[in-house]
C-alpha cells in the first residue's frame, strides 16, 4: 500500500460517514481493519524512530562500501597517474618504476587494508 492510500483510509475513517453512498463507510471499516495487519515502511520507520532509521541508513551505506571494496579493490596511483612508470625531471624520456606503486600503477583502497587486511 501506498502512502495516499493510508491517508485516504484515515481520512475516511475519522470523517463523517456520506449519506449519498452507504457501502463507503463499511468498505472504509474493511480498509482500516486491513492495514492494521500489514506492516508497511511507513508502520517499520515509526517503530524505528529517528534514531534507528539513521543506524539503519548508515548500515546500508556501510554494506555498499563493502561491495564496491570487494568489486573493485585497487586505486590509481596519485603520484605516477596509473601508469608504473616515472618520468624524470630533467631527461623527460627517461622512466623508471614508480616507488610509490612498485611499478604497478595501483594501490589497495585504504578500507581494503582496513577491513580485509590484504597488503
Amino acid at each position: 500500500m501506498n502512502l495516499a492510500h493510508h491517508f485516504a483510509v484515515a481520512l475516511s475513517a475519522t470523517a463523517a460517514p456520506n449519506p449519498q453512498d452507504p457501502t463507503a463507510a463499511g468498505h472504509a471499516v474493511n480498509q482500516a481493519a486491513d492495514t492494521s495487519t500489514n506492516s508497511t515502511a511507513a508502520d517499520l520507520a515509526t517503530a524505528l524512530g529517528p534514531t534507528g532509521m539513521l543506524l539503519l541508513f548508515a548500515l546500508a551505506v556501510f554494506a555498499g562500501y563493502v561491495l564496491s571494496l570487494s568489486l573493485h579493490p585497487n586505486a590509481k596511483c596519485n603520484r605516477c597517474k596509473g601508469m608504473g612508470r616515472h618520468r624524470g625531471s630533467l631527461f623527460n624520456y627517461a622512466t623508471r618504476p614508480c616507488t610509490s606503486c612498485k611499478g604497478r600503477g595501483t594501490h589497495p583502497r585504504m578500507g581494503r587494508k582496513v577491513l580485509f587486511k590484504q597488503p
